[in-house]
């Protein structure tokens, strides 16, 4: 029988196996470190709360995802923020990263998008690293400092991911080759 005691260790473990990609689905839902933070805190207090309830822990990930995606949107409600991302895009894309994950470990991964923001073109890399940067600031206000409109904008960010995504692909294919 499962004392209190072990159900906490288990769910104390498996959030820190999927720390990364919960707390990387929570970030690029509110695009703010501060609150992500936050909000991974209340989480992880309610995995831990409700783990009991989880079936099996093979599907631990899912589950937690689900519980994060109800306190991005109970953060959107509270604070009225515009949503930067519909959470139904980011669920999807959650459960893509996890995909990608199992069969590719996320330190391969990162190495070959370091490798391909390197191949970038300057204008390129700056315009995503402001993206991802962690400053808070708007995707809108960030066109608007690069001189573009909005829908310019987000259609160059596209692009740009698509070309990262398309590299990152063919070296680890190549990798895989070799």
């Amino acid at each position: 029988m499962s004392t209190d005691m072990d159900i906490q260790s288990d769910a104390a473990q498996l959030l820190l196996q999927y720390k990364a990609p919960l707390y990387a689905y929570i970030h690029a839902s509110v695009r703010n470190r501060s609150d992500a933070d936050d909000i991974f805190q209340e989480v992880s207090v309610a995995v831990v709360e409700s783990f009991s309830k989880l079936e099996a822990e093979s599907g631990f990930f899912p589950w937690a995802r689900e519980i994060a995606f109800r306190r991005v949107l109970a953060y959107y409600r509270n604070y009225e923020r515009e949503k930067p991302v519909n959470p139904q895009l980011i669920a999807v894309l959650a459960e893509a990263a996890e995909r990608v994950e199992q069969k590719q470990p996320v330190s391969t991964r990162r190495e070959k998008l370091l490798e391909c923001l390197d191949r970038l073109p300057e204008v390129s890399r700056t315009l995503i690293a402001r993206c991802y940067d962690n400053s808070g600031e708007s995707l809108g206000a960030i066109a608007a400092q690069s001189g573009l409109k909005v829908t310019a904008f987000y259609a160059r960010v596209h692009r740009i991911r698509a070309i990262l995504r398309d590299c990152i692909a063919q070296r680890l294919l190549e990798e895989s080759v070799e």
